[in-house]
């Protein structure tokens, strides 16, 4: 009897034993969901579009902090719009209604590329707290199926150009085209060779000082002929700063300097008499009347011009009339003839008749 007895305690005791570690992970799991036990609550709805990947306890977190957890989860009956298909009623610490405002926006994020999705709200700054079952307005969050479906597009777009780049590689493998005759064609190769062979010889004839480029290099005489040049300049320049030669007197002899001012001071006077009118030069430069006597001339002289082209005149008819140019060949041909006779039997021209009274 007496050992039916302790059996009985020895099962209490394990009985015990297992529900309070059932209690320590019950506890655990609240902590770590954000829906803890202890602490006052307080509910707010929210409207998604979606909650895929979402179940009741989902942990609900505000700008990252753990604020409590979703209670539940259903379809809203009289969706006003898609944005509005699914409700979820949240379970708030009262520590964090004044964190909650009005102006804040709840919106679903996924943890990390594929972990669980979870809601969060963010933190409004300029509204007023919310008070008990108010509703956080719902912000539509990219679902990872959409990310999904871009990621495939994406890599479909990628093997397609993975495709074109093969083709390409295929193509120059065969020698196709400017890049694969580069790659594969000897030729390159063998003009490549045959130009460094003669940049080669060139080196070589240049080493051993032929050609001018060879004699430029290896030879001494004109690294001599400049040092020379570089002393006749230096022994010049020298001769100069000795007042040596024209060079030297006219940088330092004062003469100069005094000529050539006295030359510039004469110019001045000159052009001050030029523009006072003094002088010949001075009235060329300054009185109209030469000016006036020269339009005169010249409108004269186109008077003169449009009578001669008219005809006008003795000498318009002298330059125009053709009668003086028939007459003028004609009495040239009777001289002709007349000198002619005259050559022929001067007597007969030259006869002198003497009468004595």
């Amino acid at each position: 009897m007496a050992q039916r007895k302790q059996l009985t305690w020895t099962e209490l005791r394990v009985g015990l034993f297992v529900l309070v570690g059932l209690f320590i992970i019950a506890v655990a799991i609240f902590y770590i969901t954000g829906a803890g036990i202890l602490g006052p609550k307080y509910r707010l709805y929210t409207y998604l579009p979606e909650v895929e990947g979402v179940t009741a306890g989902a942990p609900v977190r505000l700008d990252g902090v753990a604020i409590g957890n979703v209670e539940k989860i259903a379809l809203n009956p009289r969706p006003s719009d898609r944005t509005q298909s699914i409700q979820l009623i949240l379970r708030i610490d009262k520590k964090f209604m004044t964190d909650v405002r009005t102006d804040s926006t709840a919106s679903l994020v996924t943890e990390g590329l594929l972990g669980d999705r979870y809601v969060t709200i963010k933190r409004g700054l300029t509204g007023t707290p919310m008070q008990p079952n108010s509703t956080v307005p719902g912000a539509p969050a990219v679902a990872m199926t959409e990310m999904v479906s871009r990621g495939t597009d994406l890599l479909t777009t990628l093997n397609t150009v993975s495709g074109e780049l093969q083709g390409i590689v295929d193509q120059v493998k065969e020698g196709q085209g400017t890049v694969g005759k580069l790659i594969t064609d000897p030729a390159l190769y063998n003009n490549v060779n045959a130009t460094v062979s003669r940049l080669n010889s060139m080196v070589g004839s240049i080493q051993e000082g032929k050609g001018t480029v060879g004699k430029f290099v290896t030879s001494d005489e004109l690294y001599t002929k400049v040092n020379a040049t570089v002393d006749n300049v230096n022994d010049v320049i020298g001769a100069v700063k000795e007042q040596k030669g024209t060079a030297g007197k006219l940088i330092y002899d004062p003469a100069v300097y005094n000529s050539a001012r006295g030359f510039l001071d004469n110019g001045n006077a000159v052009l001050s008499d030029v523009r006072a009118g003094k002088g010949s030069l001075g009235k060329f430069a300054t009185d109209d009347a030469l000016y006036n006597n020269l339009r005169d001339a010249s409108a004269q002289v186109r008077d003169a011009s449009a009578k001669l082209n008219a005809n006008q005149g003795t000498a318009g008819k002298l330059f125009t009339d053709p009668n003086l140019y028939d007459n003028l060949t004609g009495m040239t041909g009777d001289l002709r003839l007349l000198i002619g006779d005259f050559r022929k039997d001067p007597k007969k021209f030259l006869h002198v008749k003497l009468a004595v009274f």
